[in-house]
């Protein structure tokens, strides 16, 4: 017998998602009363979408953020307050993680290879539908060029270099690329000097034997020409590069998340992820941020 209102029946979950190494990780918690392993979950509030709300319980219960994707993964039942809950859970690729959280007394959270959060999350149907995740099909890297110098006032713009700075910048950043696992199919850079030179170093520590393309077009491009060349990249190029200058490269990364990149510095890196099958249909509803970084983030300086 319901011990509860019949809205309190009516939950849903988050999937938070993490990209190391290629691969894809799962965050999950432990229950309060019996020490399982589970999703972040609870009722979904009436002033929230259940996406908000999944959104919302990552927070509270596992301390991190990120921007779930509006399309749930599906729904698993899980009995408690004397009836049957229906869950519905969707994906949230995790942008920031907290050391402390609402509920970091209460439980514990780990991050688990997706094989292994199928085999110890609770109850089976959230297993089913972890089943479901992938690697989204298309990956995009921007990148801004590293700091250039403006010593020689007689150069024009087009054939500024790269400061002392920019040159130890972008093979830092090419390791830190590494690390995460990036691989691009292609780099696509502006042939602006400080632009290649920032592709081609990056290049040197990430994946040497990289095509580099020059596309002229990105030098003082807009964000408008900026999406229309993404949207035009060639089919079989899943995990593209694009190295620029702001405001465009900025801009371009602010039409997909609009609250959590304003910026990007000098030398600094977005890499997006889009559930899209083409480059002609990407779209904010169907980007996830995978990483931002940038060579003084530690420092908490641009």
């Amino acid at each position: 017998m319901k011990t509860k209102p019949d809205h309190w029946y009516r939950q849903s979950a988050a999937a938070p998602v993490r990209i190391v190494d290629g691969r894809i990780e799962v965050l999950l918690v432990t229950s309060l009363r019996s020490g399982r392993w589970i999703l972040p979950k609870g009722i979904v509030e009436r002033d929230m979408t259940p996406a908000q709300s999944a959104a919302k319980e990552a927070w509270e219960e596992a301390g991190v953020h990120g921007e779930p994707d509006i399309h749930s993964l599906g729904m698993f039942e899980t009995s408690k307050w004397g009836g049957v809950c229906s869950v519905e859970v969707f994906r949230m690729d995790v942008t920031k993680i907290a050391d402390q959280w609402p509920e970091s007394d209460k439980r514990k959270r780990k991050w688990f290879a997706l094989a292994d959060a199928i085999r110890e999350v609770h109850p089976d149907g959230a297993a089913q539908i972890l089943q479901k995740i992938a690697l989204p099909p298309l990956r995009l890297t921007l990148v801004r060029h590293a700091k250039s110098s403006r010593d020689d006032m007689s150069l024009e713009d087009f054939l500024r270099p790269l400061n002392d700075r920019g040159k130890r910048d972008a093979p830092e950043m090419g390791r830190r690329l590494r690390e995460n696992g990036v691989q691009p199919d292609i780099i696509v850079s502006s042939p602006a000097k400080r632009a290649i030179k920032t592709a081609r170093l990056i290049a040197g520590e990430l994946c040497p034997e990289a095509e580099i393309l020059e596309v002229a077009g990105i030098y003082e491009a807009t964000v408008a020409e900026l999406l229309k060349l993404v949207q035009g990249l060639p089919e079989e190029k899943q995990d593209v590069m694009l190295v620029g200058h702001n405001p465009g490269i900025s801009d371009l990364a602010h039409i997909f998340f609009r609250t959590e990149i304003e910026n990007i510095p000098t030398c600094g890196v977005v890499r997006l992820a889009f559930d899209a099958r083409h480059w002609r249909d990407i779209s904010r509803q169907r980007a996830s941020l995978l990483l931002f970084d940038y060579p003084r983030k530690d420092t908490g300086k641009p």
